[in-house]
């Protein structure tokens, strides 16, 4: 008696896992005609290979189905959404098992019913079939392609669920072909109606990525959306607001979906109640302040609040929007011109400035006490040359009790001669010019100075000191001067910085140095730098662009962790040790070239870099190291 139709689908998968290849072409022609060869086909193409999915194929094998209820019902399939615009969406698409996806796979897909996606399949005798090696899936994938009409196979669409899966290989091989993701798919993700079945995918998709994992699942989906903006609703929002106390996904978010339905004075409305102030730096920076109206509304909302921070904050960018200051800020600084003319004038330069005489007769600053947002340094103060910004001379950072001080390690920068009204101006300063004669910038002395825009850091000046900048997320351009030797622990840590280059002179970079710059992009660090301190650029998760010169001797651990855009770069040959956890959770990293000259490689030293690939000498330790640790190298010698 002949087989039923769902028999012998079930038995074309039992002989795909169970059997020869010679055994499942004699299964094929015993079956004949098999109405489901899909699933069968999906499982060759995930753990056995060529050899199997080419039989199956040259025996009539196809990715498509009929599209009946009966199908649906006997096979336990997606026939697609029947209401949806585009109806093929929701079709279970076996296709998908080439991918590494396990647990369920990719979470929020619509079109993975009746799949299971196993690591190991379990033969007959019980012994386990295991999921393909990569480079046998990039076999399979190119016979798929080059039959893909024939198959109903769609790179496209494998291309689409790569991403989300986060499966590098066959993201890399898809694009290596030219593979797109799909103009339809594009349209549903930038255009598309509440009707766009894509759309919901989506977005169900995207709810379902892990935080560590959205920038870089986001990031690649643009860069498919041909200069397009992706579509916003509110369901979006709101699925992904949740993430937006890491501020780069929030930064991401804001400059890549449209901003046109954006309902963005609730937003802000939402960011003051909980006194998000990097979230509004960055809602400012998209230009959401430009309206006059608009913003004098928020000032009153803080107000009302009594957010008392945020109402600081956003009277300074209306300072600087509306330039109300103008006229204070022009007489204060003919006054300084003045006094500066007067070296007799001391008791008037003294009603703005505190300041400290050193043994060889130079001066240090050590407070402002002026009014404006613009502020000029004099050169001399009668007949002193000032030479130094002292500790904490501009700080903007309130104070903790002297026991909280010491448990946090904020003594070296507490001035204790600054009152509560001169921190509050501090914080609302835009502008600093320094004068040529400064050699030195102190300890804490520009911390906290949140609306600081620009600043100059003279020729002199050798020496930046611990926490000096700390805080000033407006600053997003400083240019290191060429005779710096030194740069301080904490020296920029959560500034508004997007590049910066290491002048030649500069032997160290210190301790966390250049920690949590969320919009920081591109470091380049020359030879001349003997010692890159530990944590120095830890969490800066826009950075994609780092240059380490030849030359540099020692990277302390934990220096580049979580810099998750980071994909390219040489480790210098000059490099003996790379420490501990120095490149851990830069989950986009792909290519790290390491010289013979490393002799140790410490304990997660490229942690949760899934993606990486090491180019390496044959029989390097680093060579070796990979090897131990499962990490995919390539030699050098190879190239």
């Amino acid at each position: 008696m002949e087989l039923a139709q769902k028999e012998k689908a079930a038995r074309l998968q039992e002989a795909v896992i169970n059997s020869s290849v010679d055994v499942l072409s004699k299964v094929c022609d015993e079956l004949g005609e098999v109405e489901m060869t899909a699933p069968a086909l999906g499982l060759a193409c995930r753990f056995r290979g060529i050899d199997a999915v080419r039989v199956l194929v040259e025996k009539g094998a196809v990715f498509d189905f009929p599209s009946t209820e009966e199908m649906e019902i006997r096979y336990h399939c997606h026939i697609g959404e029947k209401h949806a615009q585009y109806r093929e969406n929701y079709r279970t698409n076996y296709s998908l098992y080439l991918l590494r996806s396990f647990r369920g796979g990719i979470k929020g897909a619509r079109c993975l019913e009746g799949m299971k996606f196993a690591k190991n399949a379990k033969k007959e005798d019980g012994s386990m079939l295991p999921f393909l090696a990569d480079q046998e899936r990039i076999a399979v994938l190119a016979y798929l392609i080059e039959r893909k009409d024939e198959l109903s196979f769609v790179p496209e669409e494998l291309l689409f669920y790569a991403i989300f899966a986060k499966d590098t290989v066959i993201y890399e091989e898809l694009k290596k072909r030219g593979v797109s993701v799909s103009e339809k798919r594009i349209y549903a993700l930038t255009e598309g109606n509440m009707a766009d079945g894509y759309w919901f995918e989506f977005g169900s998709m995207t709810k379902g990525l892990a935080d560590q994992d959205y920038i870089e699942v986001m990031q690649k989906l643009y860069m498919e959306m041909r200069g397009k903006q992706f579509r916003y609703t509110e369901n979006m929002f709101g699925n992904t607001r949740k993430r937006f106390g890491d501020i780069g996904i929030f930064a991401f978010f804001l400059s890549h979906f449209n901003q046109k339905k954006m309902k963005k004075y609730q937003i802000i409305r939402e960011l003051i109640d909980a006194g998000a102030l990097d979230a509004l730096a960055v809602t400012e920076r998209e230009g959401w302040f430009n309206l006059p109206k608009k913003r004098d509304e928020m000032i009153a909302y803080a107000a009302q609040k009594e957010k008392t921070e945020v109402l600081a904050w956003l009277l300074e960018v209306k300072n600087r929007t509306a330039d109300l200051a103008a006229e204070q800020e022009k007489a204060e600084k003919r006054v300084m011109r003045e006094l500066n003319a007067a070296p007799d004038s001391v008791s008037a330069l003294k009603k703005i400035w505190s300041y400290k005489k050193e043994d060889d007769g130079t001066l240090t600053i050590t407070n402002y006490k002026g009014t404006a947002l613009e502020v000029v340094v004099p050169e001399k103060i009668g007949k002193g040359i000032v030479t130094a910004i002292g500790k904490a001379a501009f700080t903007g950072r309130e104070y903790m009790k002297a026991q909280e001080r010491r448990r946090y390690q904020v003594q070296d920068r507490y001035n204790p001669k600054v009152t509560d009204g001169q921190i509050s101006q501090h914080r609302e300063i835009t502008r600093i010019k320094l004068p040529e004669t400064i050699q030195y910038i102190g300890a804490g002395a520009f911390d906290t100075m949140r609306s600081l825009k620009e600043i100059n850091l003279p020729a002199g000046v050798k020496e930046i000191g611990f926490s000096a900048f700390v805080g000033c997320r407006s600053l997003k351009r400083i240019i290191l001067p060429e005779n710096l030797e030194r740069i301080g622990d904490w020296a920029f840590v959560r500034t508004g910085l997007e590049e910066i280059a290491i002048p030649e002179k500069v032997r160290e970079i210190g301790e966390m140095a250049f920690l949590q710059n969320s919009f920081l992009k591109k470091v380049t660090i020359p030879g001349n730098v003997r010692k890159i301190g530990k944590r120095a650029f830890e969490q800066c998760p826009l950075l994609e662009k780092l240059h380490i010169g030849e030359g540099v001797e020692e990277i302390d651990e934990g220096a580049f962790v979580g810099c998750i855009l980071l994909k390219n770069l040489t480790i210098p040959s000059t490099v003996k040790v790379i420490r501990e956890n120095l490149f851990a959770l830069c989950e986009m990293l792909e290519n790290v070239q390491i010289y013979d000259g490393v002799e140790e490689i410490e304990e997660g030293a490229f942690d949760k870099c899934q993606n990486l690939t090491v180019v390496c000498p044959k029989g390097s330790r680093a060579e070796a190291y990979c090897r131990t640790n499962q990490i995919q190298f390539k030699n050098s010698d190879d190239n």
